[in-house]
């Protein structure tokens, strides 16, 4: 579906090392990881199923009779490593005593890297996006996934877990919608009935939470990877229902002055920062009291992903309390995949490792418990966020990849669109900034003739 800011999971802190030898136990290593994304699964966007255990509501087991082999399982949620995914690991070995699962936190790219030209890729690991994978290295990297049951009729985005040969090889953690995600609690306190539908009433409702002593939007401003739905596409993508409006750019300017536009988007956010509806001290936010403060209502809302609740529910907040609608104006909710995981071909034990694959993701087993929206296509919504996003009944599109040339551009213009943002919002004179990211962007599609 539509591609959004990263997804941040960690508290970008290092965390330690534990771990349990005995044959048929987990043994979890926890490492270093600022990582952002969703878990168990690539850049590439796809959707996967949730499953899980019989006992669980999933899928039944495998067998315990016949599978053996050490598994290790790299994942990107350092977050989970040691709890959701414990417990998971945990459950299948019980239920297949001849299998030793070893859960790994990313310690990164680089390292990534190293393993990659080492050819000590761990059995099961997510596709970093960092590393310029795509389907085309699916081969060489990973084994067919095809015998587990996972078809075009039953997951979402399956043609983005496949490789150039449509065998599938990676599955996705979940799927992501982008709008604004809300503090009920928040609203209440400042006499908002109703989420807004209209730039008008998102205005007005942003003055009465501001009047009320209560953060209007959280920008994370700071970061930087949160302005990206703002500058890199999601809004555009929303507001003109295009499956990927950046694709558009090839032939006009970056920051075009037309309707849904990327200028559009970050005057948008500059307009909040003029009005005061943004966070006191924009070079001091932080992500992580952010969530914290959306879950006590000190922050009314803040414009990120469906990934989100899980987060603040994480930290305190009531389901009830938290909302989402769509950013005002959107003809449609584009979506996208979150990260992909796969068997690697290093792994020595394959068949066990695609059973847990399996145990993991039939169902929406892990994906839920990651709190992700499972990708299985006959998933029915339950989460009350999700519903009240859903009810604005609009058309659902499916985010498509950058085409080579819009890529190429980027990476011969050398622009970090969020970079830009945050010039826009803080400059004198925004129309010098915009004029100079045009700029590169015209000699760079000069340079490749475009």
């Amino acid at each position: 579906m539509f591609r959004a800011a990263p997804i941040r999971y960690d508290n970008n802190k290092e965390t330690n090392i534990t771990n349990k030898t005995v044959e048929g136990e987990l043994l979890l290593k926890r490492s270093t990881a600022i990582l952002a994304a969703a878990f168990a699964a690539t850049s590439l966007l796809a959707a996967c199923s949730s499953g899980g255990p019989e006992s669980a509501g999933g899928s039944a087991a495998p067998d315990a009779g016949g599978l053996k082999g050490d598994i290790t399982f790299l994942t990107h949620r350092t977050d989970l490593a040691d709890t959701v995914l414990t417990d998971i690991a945990e459950e299948f070995m019980a239920k297949n005593p001849g299998v030793k699962i070893t859960v790994e936190s990313s310690k990164g790219d680089d390292v990534l890297k190293t393993q990659i030209a080492a050819n000590e890729l761990p059995d099961i690991m997510f596709v970093p996006s960092g590393l310029g994978m795509t389907r085309k290295d699916y081969p060489t990297y990973f084994v067919p996934i095809d015998d587990l049951g996972y078809t075009k009729e039953n997951l979402w985005y399956y043609e983005n877990g496949a490789g150039p040969d449509n065998h599938l090889y990676t599955l996705s953690i979940g799927l992501n919608y982008q709008g604004f995600v809300y503090s009920k609690a928040a609203f209440r306190a400042a006499g908002i009935e109703q989420a807004p539908k209209t730039m008008e009433e998102f205005l007005a409702a942003a003055e009465k939470l501001k009047a009320k002593g209560i953060t209007p939007v959280a920008s994370n401003f700071k970061d930087g990877w949160p302005l990206g739905n703002y500058a890199d596409g999601a809004y555009s993508n929303d507001l003109t229902g295009s499956k990927n409006y950046q694709n558009t750019l090839i032939s006009k300017d970056l920051f075009a002055k037309e309707p849904g536009s990327l200028l559009e988007g970050i005057q948008f956010l500059k307009t909040l920062a003029d009005k005061g509806y943004l966070e006191k001290d924009l070079m001091s936010t932080n992500w992580d009291a952010s969530k914290r403060d959306l879950a006590q209502g000190k922050i009314g809302m803040t414009y990120l992903g469906t990934w989100l609740p899980a987060q603040i529910e994480q930290n305190g907040g009531k389901p009830e309390d938290i909302g989402m609608f769509p950013v005002p104006g959107a003809k449609a909710l584009v979506g996208s995949a979150d990260y992909m995981y796969g068997v690697t071909k290093n792994s020595k034990s394959p068949e066990a490792a695609k059973a847990f694959l399996k145990f993991m993701w039939d169902n929406g087993y892990m994906p839920k418990k990651a709190g992700m929206i499972p990708p299985n296509k006959d998933y029915k919504a339950d989460e009350p966020f999700l519903k009240e996003l859903l009810s604005y009944n609009l058309p659902i599109v499916e985010w498509e990849a950058h085409v080579p040339e819009y890529q190429e551009l980027i990476n011969k213009a050398q622009i970090d669109a969020k970079k830009a943002a945050q010039e826009y919002v803080l400059a004198e004179n925004p129309q010098e900034v915009i004029d100079k990211y045009n700029k590169k962007w015209a000699e760079a599609r000069k340079a490749l003739g475009k």
